[in-house]
């Protein structure tokens, strides 16, 4: 393990354990297949529950390409594991008691040798 993982590894499950809510992380299952005859696609998803904290992001960021209504949400390395998340994954969570799912816009994974923390952009459907 690098110097990385030992200091920062452990801050995220702490803070998120505080702070953070409960969401379902949906691993969209690779590869899916699609019978042209039939018009079926086979493969199912992978429904994780983990915990995360969930921010408004500010359209200045990122050089304007958000939208008011996108979502920032960070995720610890504990939730997921040496998964790393993509724009084909897709999130569940609740607001103001009604359930909610975003799609994957951009991920930015903070690591050393292993994740520490991954920061997820999304846009509610």
């Amino acid at each position: 393990m690098s110097l990385v993982d030992d200091t920062f590894a452990p801050i995220p499950a702490s803070v998120l354990s505080d702070w953070g809510q409960d969401i379902t992380y949906i691993k969209t299952a690779t590869p899916r297949t699609y019978d042209p005859t039939t018009g079926n696609v086979t493969g199912s998803d992978i429904n994780v529950t983990v915990r995360a904290f969930i921010a408004r992001i500010s359209p200045r960021e990122s050089e304007g390409l958000y939208q008011t209504t996108d979502i920032k949400i960070i995720i610890g390395s504990a939730e997921l594991g040496t998964y790393y998340p993509t724009e084909a994954d897709r999130l569940q969570y609740t607001q103001a008691g009604v359930t909610r799912e975003a799609k994957i816009l951009s991920v930015n994974t903070y690591r050393g040798d292993a994740p520490v923390l991954h920061t997820i952009i999304a846009r509610p459907q």
